[in-house]
C-alpha cells in the first residue's frame, strides 16, 4: 500500500505486473510487424546515440592493447637491431680477416712458385717476431734445432735474400737481415760482373755499397746478385738494386745507395735453405 497526492494506492501484485509487461511486449511485436520502418528508424537512432558510449567504454581496453603492441614491437625491433649490429660487426671483422688471409695466400704463392735453387733444399718458416732498433734488424722464426736449422743458414723470399740465421734454439731461430748494420753480403753486378759487398744501414729500405773506386762501372738500376763467396748465400740470387751513385772529387770512393729486393716488411713467412751437401752430411752422414 502506498500514497499518491494524498490518495491511498494499492501496489499491484506480481501477477498484475506480469500481465501488463506481457501486454506491452505483444503490443511492441505487433507494432514492429506492422510498422517495421518506424522500428528500424528508432533502432538506428538509438544505435547512433549509444555509439559514443560504446566507444568510450571500449577505449581503455583498446588503448591498453595498442600500447602493449607498441611496447612489444619496439622491444622486438631493438633486439633485432642489436642482433643485426653485432652480426654486421662480426661480418666486417671476418671480411677484414679474409682480406688479410687472401693477401697472405698470394704472398705464399709467390714464395712457393720461386724457381728452386740447384743444390739446395727449401723449407717454409713462419715469422714469430721482428726486432728493430738503430743497430739491429732481426727476425724470429718458428723453426729451430729440432728442425735442423743451423747458425749461418741462408734465408730468402721469392724476391731476394732476406738474411742469415745467427742464433738457434730448440724450436725457434733468430735471423739477421741484410739491412742490419752488422750484415755484409758479397755481390756481383748482373750487368757487368763487378764485385762488391753490400752492407746494411739499419733501414729496411736502404743498403750501401762502400769502397768502390771512382772508376768503378756501376750505375743506378744495376741489379746486384749474391756472388756465393763466403759460402753463406747461394750464388746468383738477387740481393739489391742500385738507386743512386754519387761521385765526390773530395772522396776516394763512390757513394752507392741501393735498396733490398727482398720484401723484408711484407711477409709472415720466409724460406730456409739447406745445401744438399750439408743435408747429407748432417742428417745422413
Amino acid at each position: 500500500m502506498g500514497t499518491f497526492l494524498g490518495w491511498s494506492i494499492k501496489r499491484p501484485s506480481n501477477f498484475t505486473k506480469f500481465v501488463a509487461l506481457a501486454a506491452v511486449s505483444v503490443a511492441l511485436i505487433i507494432a514492429d510487424a506492422r510498422h517495421r520502418h518506424v522500428a528500424t528508424a528508432v533502432d538506428g537512432l538509438l544505435a547512433r546515440a549509444a555509439y559514443p558510449l560504446q566507444v568510450l567504454a571500449a577505449w581503455p581496453a583498446t588503448t591498453a592493447a595498442t600500447v602493449w603492441h607498441d611496447i612489444t614491437t619496439n622491444a622486438h625491433l631493438r633486439r633485432e637491431n642489436d642482433h643485426l649490429t653485432r652480426e654486421n660487426r662480426l661480418l666486417r671483422a671476418r671480411l677484414t680477416r679474409l682480406g688479410a688471409l687472401t693477401a697472405e695466400v698470394q704472398r705464399l704463392r709467390k714464395i712457393l712458385k720461386a724457381p728452386p735453387l740447384p743444390g739446395y733444399r727449401e723449407t717454409l718458416a713462419g715469422i714469430l717476431g721482428v726486432s728493430s732498433g738503430p743497430f739491429t734488424r732481426q727476425l724470429t722464426l718458428d723453426e729451430g734445432r729440432r728442425q735442423h736449422v743451423y747458425v749461418g743458414q741462408a734465408v730468402i723470399d721469392a724476391h731476394g735474400i732476406v738474411g742469415q740465421v745467427i742464433q738457434v734454439g730448440p724450436d725457434i731461430s733468430r735471423v739477421m737481415l741484410v739491412t742490419d748494420p752488422n750484415s755484409g753480403v758479397p755481390v756481383i753486378s748482373k750487368r757487368n760482373g763487378l764485385r762488391a759487398i753490400v752492407f746494411g744501414t739499419g733501414s729496411l729500405r736502404r743498403l750501401k755499397v762502400p769502397y768502390l773506386p771512382m772508376t768503378a762501372d756501376i750505375r743506378a738500376g744495376d741489379i746486384l746478385m749474391s756472388s756465393g763467396l763466403g759460402g753463406v748465400y747461394p750464388a746468383g740470387y738477387p740481393v739489391a738494386q742500385v738507386e743512386r751513385v754519387v761521385s765526390d772529387p773530395n772522396e776516394p770512393f763512390l757513394t752507392v745507395i741501393a735498396k733490398p729486393l727482398a720484401h723484408l716488411n711484407h711477409h709472415t713467412n720466409v724460406l730456409l735453405l739447406w745445401p744438399l751437401a750439408h743435408v747429407a752430411g748432417t742428417w745422413h752422414g
